[in-house]
């Protein structure tokens, strides 16, 4: 392909100049390094085209996302995650992750173990506590899944996925799928002026793709090889990656022999060709080299759909929600954000105090509960603030 001779012309002139993984390590990857710097950042945009070897990776992925500073400043922080609830308690996000684990990657060896199996419950347990207004999202196991593949200790892909989430993605990314959308949306515009060719079946079942892809950061869909250079890239250029990622994903698959046809022979063909995809190298030319979609084109669309995307969202839920659900706005959740109908007053509101057992409060409202709080615990010198979760989200049905 033309963009992958490219790529290898790329190549052949870093490596001329040494610009490979193995003359640069030592400089990189120094214990003492828990960051990289402005510096050390450009070097990598230049090491990022020739592979780095799976220990390196690992590495790499902590340091650059973050998870290497955060770890070393918050000690204990993660065990305190996952001892935070006596046993037996359990949110709905929970339950949905002691059945979902098992369905991860089911034919990889790795996934088999059960020791494994129990460090991605681990790690998605600690980070619906953590994040309880985002909650657990399907994909998110194959994120974690892929992660301990190369890193394996649970609380390094802990803090690795905390700050995919929290800093790489936008904030509305998971909540209520809003920043997914406006993706979608970008995408789709994108590709309407690239692929001019793609008729209503192509971009129905590309617009399902660029979801499944986007939620899961391509790690269900595609070949682990594949996903973890598209990671390399990612943790050094952020949210660019995804689209850059998608409209290759697109220029693979998509041609003019699927114009007319229905929508279910469409998918099909899109399904089995996913399986096959292994062009390494037009997958980097886009990655780092195609120029069409950048940081300032994407901020550019992200505006311009804002409102739109934000408005749409919310309509949806009053209108599919809102005839089957009376909603009480003196909950601190909304019953039309959630799965579970049936759900009590109390099953998703927790006010825990550390270490102790759990108390449930009907006032959500912080000051209010934190003097009943003190009131109950007058004699508990240890009582903090720090020391109570307190979950509440928005109410969609007003």
């Amino acid at each position: 392909m033309f963009e992958e001779k490219l790529f290898q012309m790329e190549i052949a002139k870093r490596k001329k100049l040494k610009l490979e993984w193995k003359y640069h390590t030592k400089e990189l990857f120094k214990p003492e390094i828990i960051s990289f710097s402005p510096k050390q950042i450009e070097l990598i945009k230049n090491l990022l085209y020739t592979p780095i070897s799976r220990h390196r990776r690992r590495e790499y992925w902590l340091i650059a996302s973050g998870a290497k500073r955060e770890m070393l400043n918050n000690k204990g922080y993660y065990q305190s995650l996952l001892n935070d609830f006596p046993n037996g308690t359990q949110s709905p996000s929970e339950k949905i992750i002691e059945l979902d684990v098992p369905r991860t990657f089911p034919s990889e060896p790795f996934f088999k173990d059960e020791n494994n199996r129990k460090k991605i419950v681990n790690i998605l347990k600690a980070f619906v506590r953590r994040n309880s207004t985002i909650g657990y999202s399907q994909g998110f196991n194959c994120i974690v899944g892929k992660l301990l593949l190369v890193v394996e200790d649970e609380e390094e892909v802990f803090w690795i996925f905390t700050q995919i989430v929290e800093n790489y993605l936008p904030g509305d990314f998971y909540l209520l799928f809003t920043g997914v959308r406006k993706d979608m949306k970008i995408i789709q515009e994108i590709i309407k002026k690239t692929l001019t060719f793609c008729d209503q079946s192509i971009n129905m079942c590309l617009n399902n793709l660029i979801s499944k892809t986007f939620i899961s950061l391509f790690s269900r869909e595609l070949p682990k090889e594949l996903t973890f250079l598209i990671w390399d890239a990612f943790f050094i250029y952020g949210e660019v990656v995804l689209y850059r990622t998608f409209i290759w994903i697109a220029y693979l698959l998509c041609n003019k022999s699927l114009v007319n046809k229905d929508i279910e022979e469409v998918s099909k063909y899109i399904s089995d060709k996913m399986k096959e995809i292994q062009e390494t190298g037009s997958l980097n030319y886009f990655l780092f080299m195609y120029k069409a979609v950048n940081i300032s084109t994407i901020k550019k669309w992200k505006k311009k759909i804002e409102k739109e995307v934000v408005s749409e969202t919310y309509m949806e839920n009053d209108k599919v929600n809102k005839k089957k659900i009376n909603c009480d706005t003196k909950l601190p959740f909304c019953l039309c954000n959630n799965e579970e109908k049936e759900i009590t007053k109390n099953s998703k509101f927790i006010v825990h105090k550390m270490n102790h057992e759990i108390k449930l409060y009907d006032n959500y409202f912080f000051d209010e509960v934190y003097s009943k709080i003190e009131e109950d615990n007058k004699d508990d010198l240890n009582i903090s603030q720090d020391s109570i979760i307190i979950q509440r989200q928005k109410h969609l049905c007003q």
